[in-house]
């Protein structure tokens, strides 16, 4: 079985005081997985509501299915308390379309920042997402 489409958020929470929390995550091609094995699958719900406290960081994983010629695409939104902070987009299609991975929405009061990441074809990668406050 080969998941060569898939992308590791690793996102990172450098606010100086609060909790940011997933909501909303989808996926209209492939799946979500358990950090570190593609086999086991976790629902978009599974992913909601995680929480990455202040000075922490946390991975969310997504690739195609397996032997289903399958890519990924998906998004979550970040939020501070009730305040959403941004929206993560990606799309890692299967054979030789490129890769896409944007950071939208972002509220003024804060910095988003996005790593390096694979825009040729095959795997995104980890892509690393810090969050600071616009101080």
């Amino acid at each position: 079985m080969e998941y060569s489409q898939w992308v590791v958020i690793h996102i990172s929470n450098s606010l100086r005081n609060g909790n940011i929390t997933i909501k909303e995550a989808k996926v209209s091609w492939g799946k979500f997985y358990q950090e570190g094995n593609k086999e086991c699958e976790i629902a978009a719900g599974d992913v909601d509501g995680t929480v990455i406290s202040a000075g922490s960081s946390s991975n969310i994983s997504s690739c195609g299915r397996s032997d289903t010629l399958s890519g990924t695409e998906g998004s979550l939104d970040l939020y501070d308390g009730e305040t959403r902070i941004c929206t993560i987009t990606w799309v890692c299609p299967w054979g030789a379309g490129t890769n896409d991975f944007q950071i939208i929405g972002k509220e003024s009061g804060y910095v988003v920042s996005a790593g390096d990441w694979n825009r040729g074809s095959g795997a995104l990668g980890q892509v690393d997402v810090e969050i600071i406050t616009n101080a």
